[in-house]
Protein backbone atom coordinates (compact mmCIF):
# COMPACT_ATOMS: atom_id res chain seq x y z
CA UNK A 1 0.00 0.00 0.00
CA UNK A 2 1.51 3.67 -0.91
CA UNK A 3 0.63 4.92 2.49
CA UNK A 4 1.56 8.67 1.17
CA UNK A 5 -1.42 8.94 -1.15
CA UNK A 6 -4.01 8.04 1.61
CA UNK A 7 -5.02 7.74 4.71
CA UNK A 8 -7.14 5.06 4.66
CA UNK A 9 -7.89 2.32 2.49
CA UNK A 10 -10.12 -0.70 1.74
CA UNK A 11 -8.89 -4.52 2.71
CA UNK A 12 -10.55 -6.46 -0.13
CA UNK A 13 -9.00 -9.59 1.87
CA UNK A 14 -11.02 -8.57 4.67
CA UNK A 15 -14.36 -7.53 2.88
CA UNK A 16 -14.12 -11.41 1.28
CA UNK A 17 -13.74 -12.90 4.54
CA UNK A 18 -16.27 -11.24 6.25
CA UNK A 19 -18.75 -11.25 3.31
CA UNK A 20 -18.74 -14.75 3.09
CA UNK A 21 -19.23 -15.13 6.81
CA UNK A 22 -22.33 -13.13 6.24
CA UNK A 23 -23.16 -15.25 3.45
CA UNK A 24 -23.94 -18.61 5.07
CA UNK A 25 -26.58 -16.60 7.92
CA UNK A 26 -30.01 -17.07 7.36
CA UNK A 27 -31.63 -13.92 6.04
CA UNK A 28 -34.66 -13.88 9.00
CA UNK A 29 -36.60 -10.64 10.18
CA UNK A 30 -33.61 -8.00 10.56
CA UNK A 31 -33.39 -4.32 11.42
CA UNK A 32 -35.32 -2.23 13.40
CA UNK A 33 -39.37 -1.56 13.04
CA UNK A 34 -39.22 1.47 15.75
CA UNK A 35 -42.03 0.27 17.41
CA UNK A 36 -40.60 -2.62 19.43
CA UNK A 37 -38.56 -5.76 19.83
CA UNK A 38 -38.44 -9.34 20.06
CA UNK A 39 -38.27 -11.06 23.15
CA UNK A 40 -38.67 -14.87 23.91
CA UNK A 41 -39.94 -14.96 20.33
CA UNK A 42 -43.03 -12.32 21.34
CA UNK A 43 -43.07 -8.43 20.16
CA UNK A 44 -42.90 -6.18 23.14
CA UNK A 45 -43.93 -2.60 22.36
CA UNK A 46 -40.88 -0.01 23.05
CA UNK A 47 -43.23 2.51 24.28
CA UNK A 48 -40.72 4.16 26.22
CA UNK A 49 -38.73 4.83 23.44
CA UNK A 50 -41.03 5.07 20.58
CA UNK A 51 -44.57 6.64 19.69
CA UNK A 52 -47.45 4.12 20.61
CA UNK A 53 -49.28 2.63 16.97
CA UNK A 54 -51.06 5.37 14.83
CA UNK A 55 -49.71 8.16 17.26
CA UNK A 56 -50.99 11.66 15.10
CA UNK A 57 -47.70 13.13 16.42
CA UNK A 58 -46.12 10.19 14.97
CA UNK A 59 -44.11 11.36 11.54
CA UNK A 60 -43.46 14.64 13.04
CA UNK A 61 -41.51 13.26 16.32
CA UNK A 62 -39.58 11.18 14.28
CA UNK A 63 -38.69 13.75 12.00
CA UNK A 64 -38.03 16.11 14.70
CA UNK A 65 -35.92 13.39 16.67
CA UNK A 66 -33.59 12.34 13.66
CA UNK A 67 -32.46 15.66 13.14
CA UNK A 68 -30.82 15.51 16.49
CA UNK A 69 -29.37 11.98 16.07
CA UNK A 70 -25.75 12.98 16.35
CA UNK A 71 -22.64 14.00 18.49
CA UNK A 72 -23.55 11.99 21.48
CA UNK A 73 -19.93 12.02 23.64
CA UNK A 74 -18.07 14.73 25.13
CA UNK A 75 -14.47 15.79 24.51
CA UNK A 76 -11.69 18.45 25.58
CA UNK A 77 -9.00 20.68 24.33
CA UNK A 78 -7.39 17.14 23.37
CA UNK A 79 -9.58 14.71 22.59
CA UNK A 80 -12.75 11.76 22.90
CA UNK A 81 -13.38 12.06 26.86
CA UNK A 82 -17.00 9.81 27.44
CA UNK A 83 -20.06 9.09 26.43
CA UNK A 84 -23.46 11.07 27.33
CA UNK A 85 -25.68 9.14 29.60
CA UNK A 86 -28.35 10.09 31.63
CA UNK A 87 -31.71 8.24 33.63
CA UNK A 88 -35.28 7.96 32.15
CA UNK A 89 -37.48 6.75 33.95
CA UNK A 90 -35.16 5.18 36.45
CA UNK A 91 -32.96 3.28 34.06
CA UNK A 92 -29.79 4.70 33.11
CA UNK A 93 -29.25 4.79 29.08
CA UNK A 94 -26.82 6.09 26.58
CA UNK A 95 -26.90 8.46 23.49
CA UNK A 96 -29.30 7.93 21.08
CA UNK A 97 -31.66 6.01 23.12
CA UNK A 98 -31.52 8.87 25.96
CA UNK A 99 -32.22 11.52 23.34
CA UNK A 100 -35.40 9.17 22.16
CA UNK A 101 -36.35 8.58 25.52
CA UNK A 102 -36.47 11.94 26.20
CA UNK A 103 -38.33 12.95 23.55
CA UNK A 104 -40.94 10.47 23.87
CA UNK A 105 -41.53 10.77 27.51
CA UNK A 106 -42.26 14.51 26.55
CA UNK A 107 -44.66 13.31 23.84
CA UNK A 108 -46.09 10.39 26.49
CA UNK A 109 -47.05 13.84 28.81
CA UNK A 110 -48.72 15.25 25.86
CA UNK A 111 -45.91 17.17 23.82
CA UNK A 112 -46.65 18.18 20.10
CA UNK A 113 -43.65 17.91 17.42
CA UNK A 114 -45.03 20.09 15.05
CA UNK A 115 -42.43 21.77 13.21
CA UNK A 116 -44.19 25.47 13.35
CA UNK A 117 -43.49 25.43 17.00
CA UNK A 118 -39.81 25.37 17.06
CA UNK A 119 -39.63 28.15 14.63
CA UNK A 120 -39.64 30.48 17.86
CA UNK A 121 -38.90 27.74 20.44
CA UNK A 122 -36.85 29.36 23.40
CA UNK A 123 -33.79 27.94 25.05
CA UNK A 124 -35.87 26.89 28.18
CA UNK A 125 -38.33 25.19 26.23
CA UNK A 126 -35.96 22.89 23.73
CA UNK A 127 -34.20 21.92 26.93
CA UNK A 128 -37.67 21.10 28.39
CA UNK A 129 -37.54 18.74 25.66
CA UNK A 130 -34.22 17.43 25.85
CA UNK A 131 -35.02 16.51 29.49
CA UNK A 132 -34.07 13.25 31.84
CA UNK A 133 -34.83 12.33 35.06
CA UNK A 134 -32.19 14.95 36.55
CA UNK A 135 -33.65 17.89 34.71
CA UNK A 136 -31.56 19.17 31.07
CA UNK A 137 -29.22 16.76 29.16
CA UNK A 138 -26.11 18.45 29.43
CA UNK A 139 -25.35 18.46 25.61
CA UNK A 140 -21.47 19.61 24.39
CA UNK A 141 -23.57 21.63 21.44
CA UNK A 142 -26.94 23.16 22.97
CA UNK A 143 -26.48 26.44 21.13
CA UNK A 144 -25.97 24.17 18.31
CA UNK A 145 -28.88 22.01 18.40
CA UNK A 146 -30.52 24.92 19.57
CA UNK A 147 -30.30 26.97 16.08
CA UNK A 148 -30.73 24.11 13.88
CA UNK A 149 -34.10 23.93 15.73
CA UNK A 150 -35.42 27.32 15.00
CA UNK A 151 -33.64 27.25 11.10
CA UNK A 152 -35.89 23.35 11.32
CA UNK A 153 -39.05 25.04 12.18
CA UNK A 154 -38.60 28.54 10.40
CA UNK A 155 -38.07 26.33 7.20
CA UNK A 156 -41.18 24.42 7.22
CA UNK A 157 -43.19 27.58 8.21
CA UNK A 158 -41.43 29.39 4.75
CA UNK A 159 -42.31 26.39 2.56
CA UNK A 160 -45.82 25.84 4.21
CA UNK A 161 -45.41 22.40 4.16
CA UNK A 162 -45.69 19.39 7.02
CA UNK A 163 -43.74 16.04 7.37
CA UNK A 164 -47.63 14.81 6.38
CA UNK A 165 -47.18 16.21 3.28
CA UNK A 166 -43.73 15.72 2.14
CA UNK A 167 -44.66 12.44 2.08
CA UNK A 168 -48.71 12.23 1.27
CA UNK A 169 -48.71 15.91 -0.58
CA UNK A 170 -50.20 18.18 -1.20
CA UNK A 171 -48.17 20.67 -1.38
CA UNK A 172 -45.95 23.20 -3.52
CA UNK A 173 -42.33 24.34 -2.81
CA UNK A 174 -40.77 27.72 -3.95
CA UNK A 175 -38.37 27.68 -6.48
CA UNK A 176 -35.48 30.40 -6.67
CA UNK A 177 -36.20 31.47 -10.80
CA UNK A 178 -39.82 31.36 -11.18
CA UNK A 179 -42.12 33.85 -8.88
CA UNK A 180 -45.27 31.28 -8.93
CA UNK A 181 -44.62 27.96 -6.25
CA UNK A 182 -43.79 25.59 -8.35
CA UNK A 183 -45.75 21.92 -7.67
CA UNK A 184 -43.84 18.95 -6.89
CA UNK A 185 -45.36 15.45 -6.19
CA UNK A 186 -45.46 14.31 -3.01
CA UNK A 187 -42.57 11.20 -2.38
CA UNK A 188 -44.97 8.10 -1.90
CA UNK A 189 -46.38 8.70 -5.27
CA UNK A 190 -42.89 8.79 -7.07
CA UNK A 191 -41.28 5.95 -8.84
CA UNK A 192 -38.53 6.11 -6.63
CA UNK A 193 -39.51 7.37 -3.13
CA UNK A 194 -36.50 6.64 -1.02
CA UNK A 195 -34.35 8.83 -3.29
CA UNK A 196 -36.86 11.68 -3.48
CA UNK A 197 -37.01 11.49 0.22
CA UNK A 198 -33.67 11.56 0.66
CA UNK A 199 -33.28 14.24 -1.77
CA UNK A 200 -35.81 16.69 -0.64
CA UNK A 201 -35.01 16.61 3.26
CA UNK A 202 -31.22 17.09 2.38
CA UNK A 203 -31.99 20.36 -0.33
CA UNK A 204 -34.94 21.83 1.79
CA UNK A 205 -34.95 21.09 5.59
CA UNK A 206 -32.63 22.16 8.27
CA UNK A 207 -30.98 19.51 10.11
CA UNK A 208 -30.90 17.05 7.33
CA UNK A 209 -29.11 19.48 5.08
CA UNK A 210 -25.55 19.25 5.54
CA UNK A 211 -23.97 15.74 5.49
CA UNK A 212 -23.24 14.22 1.99
CA UNK A 213 -23.83 10.96 2.97
CA UNK A 214 -26.91 12.15 4.44
CA UNK A 215 -26.84 9.50 7.50
CA UNK A 216 -29.35 11.23 9.41
CA UNK A 217 -31.76 11.80 6.04
CA UNK A 218 -31.52 7.29 5.89
CA UNK A 219 -32.05 6.70 9.44
CA UNK A 220 -35.25 9.36 9.10
CA UNK A 221 -36.49 7.08 5.98
CA UNK A 222 -35.94 3.85 7.99
CA UNK A 223 -38.02 5.21 10.44
CA UNK A 224 -41.06 6.07 9.10
CA UNK A 225 -40.69 3.16 6.51
CA UNK A 226 -40.17 0.40 9.01
CA UNK A 227 -42.59 1.46 11.58
CA UNK A 228 -45.84 -0.41 11.19
CA UNK A 229 -47.91 2.04 9.62
CA UNK A 230 -45.46 2.31 6.81
CA UNK A 231 -45.19 5.96 6.62
CA UNK A 232 -43.23 6.02 3.66
CA UNK A 233 -43.84 3.44 1.10
CA UNK A 234 -40.01 2.25 -0.02
CA UNK A 235 -39.84 0.04 -3.50
CA UNK A 236 -38.47 -3.11 -3.67
CA UNK A 237 -35.92 -2.17 -6.14
CA UNK A 238 -34.92 0.65 -4.02
CA UNK A 239 -31.01 0.95 -2.78
CA UNK A 240 -30.69 2.26 0.41
CA UNK A 241 -27.70 4.39 1.74
CA UNK A 242 -25.58 3.14 4.39
CA UNK A 243 -25.82 4.79 7.75
CA UNK A 244 -22.34 5.91 8.53
CA UNK A 245 -21.93 7.38 11.97
CA UNK A 246 -19.17 6.79 14.81
CA UNK A 247 -20.25 3.40 15.36
CA UNK A 248 -19.31 1.81 12.48
CA UNK A 249 -16.70 3.91 11.80
CA UNK A 250 -15.20 1.88 15.34
CA UNK A 251 -16.98 -1.57 14.58
CA UNK A 252 -15.13 -1.65 10.65
CA UNK A 253 -11.82 -0.15 11.50
CA UNK A 254 -11.62 -2.94 14.30
CA UNK A 255 -12.79 -5.23 12.31
CA UNK A 256 -9.91 -4.52 9.74
CA UNK A 257 -11.80 -3.98 6.29
CA UNK A 258 -10.99 -0.03 6.49
CA UNK A 259 -6.62 0.24 6.96
CA UNK A 260 -5.16 3.27 8.43
CA UNK A 261 -1.79 5.00 7.61
CA UNK A 262 0.12 3.08 10.55
CA UNK A 263 2.71 6.46 10.74
CA UNK A 264 0.36 9.19 10.53
CA UNK A 265 -3.58 8.39 11.37
CA UNK A 266 -3.66 5.48 13.34
CA UNK A 267 -1.61 6.92 16.71
CA UNK A 268 -3.82 9.43 16.60
CA UNK A 269 -6.91 7.12 16.11
CA UNK A 270 -5.67 5.19 18.75
CA UNK A 271 -4.69 8.08 21.11
CA UNK A 272 -8.87 9.65 20.59
CA UNK A 273 -7.14 12.75 19.92
CA UNK A 274 -9.00 15.50 17.69
CA UNK A 275 -8.72 14.55 13.82
CA UNK A 276 -9.28 16.94 10.91
CA UNK A 277 -12.39 17.19 8.29
CA UNK A 278 -9.75 15.50 5.43
CA UNK A 279 -9.05 12.65 7.55
CA UNK A 280 -12.61 11.98 9.46
CA UNK A 281 -13.75 12.74 5.33
CA UNK A 282 -11.25 9.89 4.31
CA UNK A 283 -12.01 7.38 6.81
CA UNK A 284 -15.58 7.62 6.29
CA UNK A 285 -15.75 7.23 2.96
CA UNK A 286 -13.70 4.65 2.95
CA UNK A 287 -16.01 2.75 5.61
CA UNK A 288 -19.07 3.54 3.30
CA UNK A 289 -17.09 1.92 0.24
CA UNK A 290 -15.97 -1.12 2.61
CA UNK A 291 -19.71 -1.71 4.51
CA UNK A 292 -21.05 -1.34 0.54
CA UNK A 293 -18.66 -3.83 -0.42
CA UNK A 294 -19.48 -6.82 2.32
CA UNK A 295 -23.43 -5.98 1.30
CA UNK A 296 -22.76 -7.04 -2.20
CA UNK A 297 -20.46 -9.86 -1.63
CA UNK A 298 -22.72 -11.44 0.69
CA UNK A 299 -25.94 -10.96 -1.04
CA UNK A 300 -27.36 -9.92 2.01
CA UNK A 301 -30.04 -6.74 2.42
CA UNK A 302 -28.82 -3.41 3.88
CA UNK A 303 -31.08 -3.75 6.43
CA UNK A 304 -29.84 -7.38 7.13
CA UNK A 305 -25.83 -6.36 7.63
CA UNK A 306 -26.84 -2.66 9.39
CA UNK A 307 -28.45 -4.90 12.16
CA UNK A 308 -25.38 -6.86 12.42
CA UNK A 309 -23.62 -3.99 13.27
CA UNK A 310 -25.48 -1.98 15.26
CA UNK A 311 -26.09 -5.09 17.09
CA UNK A 312 -22.09 -5.50 17.75
CA UNK A 313 -21.71 -2.06 18.82
CA UNK A 314 -22.88 -3.86 22.28
CA UNK A 315 -20.12 -5.58 22.56
CA UNK A 316 -17.34 -3.48 21.22
CA UNK A 317 -17.97 -0.07 23.00
CA UNK A 318 -15.85 3.04 23.26
CA UNK A 319 -15.02 3.07 26.84
CA UNK A 320 -14.56 -0.54 28.39
CA UNK A 321 -12.83 -3.49 26.95
CA UNK A 322 -14.64 -5.66 23.78
CA UNK A 323 -16.88 -8.90 24.78
CA UNK A 324 -14.94 -10.21 21.45
CA UNK A 325 -16.82 -13.99 21.92
CA UNK A 326 -19.92 -12.24 22.58
CA UNK A 327 -20.05 -10.67 19.38
CA UNK A 328 -20.97 -11.96 16.02
CA UNK A 329 -18.05 -11.14 13.93
CA UNK A 330 -16.09 -12.63 16.68
CA UNK A 331 -14.79 -15.23 14.15
CA UNK A 332 -13.82 -12.97 11.31
CA UNK A 333 -12.65 -9.93 13.05
CA UNK A 334 -8.77 -8.28 13.01
CA UNK A 335 -9.87 -7.69 16.95
CA UNK A 336 -7.36 -4.18 16.14
CA UNK A 337 -9.36 -3.54 19.48
CA UNK A 338 -7.15 -0.14 20.08
CA UNK A 339 -8.37 1.60 17.59
CA UNK A 340 -11.52 3.99 17.57
CA UNK A 341 -13.46 6.22 15.46
CA UNK A 342 -12.13 9.49 14.38
CA UNK A 343 -12.66 12.09 16.38
CA UNK A 344 -14.33 15.07 15.14
CA UNK A 345 -16.90 17.24 16.05
CA UNK A 346 -19.63 17.62 13.53
CA UNK A 347 -23.73 17.90 13.47
CA UNK A 348 -23.84 14.70 10.39
CA UNK A 349 -23.89 11.82 12.70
Amino acid sequence: MLWGWVLAAINYGQIQKVADFIKKMKAGEHGMNFYSFKKDGEEVPALDMYPPLNHPQAVNFFFFVCAHMYGFWYGDHRGYVAPMYGVVNGKECKGADLVMKCCTKYLNAGGSFEPEQFAKVTPKELARIFSDDNGPILFPDFETRYQITRKYGQAFLSLKITPEQILNGPFRLAHPHFEERVPLCHVNSSQTPLNDFIGLTAEYIPGYDKDPLCKKNTLLAMALANRPEHFLKIRPDEKWPLIVDYHLMRLALRLGVVELDPLVVKATIEERVWVNEQTEGEIREAVYLAIDAIISESGKSMSFVDHLFWSGRKYCPEMTEPECRKCVFCDVCEKHTKLFQPVFRTTAY
